[in-house]
């Protein structure tokens, strides 16, 4: 993470953003420059997931599982938003996915179904929340977010100002939850897990 101030009058308007117009950053080097990151607007949201727990899960040997459950939720709202290219995080045990105003709702379904579905099938406990990026700003923080394009066919969010670890801190606080949904399926299509065993 680097940390940077937003553009002036690029914060509080419902202004268009769209992750997959950013200019991709090719330069490794660039991803500590401010000028490639551009202000997320104050009326998005930031979906944030974690497992329980997930240091004991993963020492008794459930990793795959957890990966497994931790990526899930961003298949399940990249499907529920329309499989669109867009920003997200992920960090093993949970992720961070950038969701627009008009999104919120199917978004937070998909959040609700997921959180059901790990605990029914995985025996996992998912929690999820939907942070708004105004509360981050409230808090002092920010959220600008870059594209970084290693090659031609891969491209990773980056994120800068705060934002992200605010929400991270907000989720395991039980603030801005998104409760289970009993008896919900998440549209998980295009989810697989790669990991092979590997010798200590």
């Amino acid at each position: 993470m680097t940390t940077g101030s937003a553009p002036a009058g690029g914060r509080s308007g419902t202004a268009a953003f769209v992750y997959g117009d950013l200019v991709p950053v090719t330069d490794f080097a660039r991803v500590l420059d401010d000028d490639a990151y551009r202000a997320v607007p104050d009326a998005w949201w930031l979906a944030v997931t974690d497992i329980v727990e997930s240091t004991a899960a993963i020492a008794a040997g459930r990793y795959k599982a957890v990966n497994y459950a931790g990526a899930a939720a961003i298949a399940a709202v990249r499907n529920a938003l329309g499989g669109q290219d867009r920003a997200f995080v992920f960090g093993g045990d949970g992720a961070s996915i950038l969701v627009a105003p008009e999104e919120a709702e199917a978004a937070r379904a998909a959040l609700a179904a997921t959180v059901a579905w790990v605990g029914a099938e995985m025996g996992l406990t998912l929690r999820a929340a939907l942070v708004p990026v105004a509360a981050m700003r409230q808090a002092g923080h920010d959220l600008r977010v870059a594209r970084y394009a290693p090659s031609p066919h891969v491209a990773y969010a980056m994120v800068t100002g705060g934002g992200l670890a605010f929400a991270e801190r907000a989720l395991k606080q039980g603030l801005y939850a998104v409760a289970s949904a009993p008896g919900g399926r998440p549209d998980l299509t295009g989810l697989t897990c790669r990991f092979a065993p590997a010798r200590a």
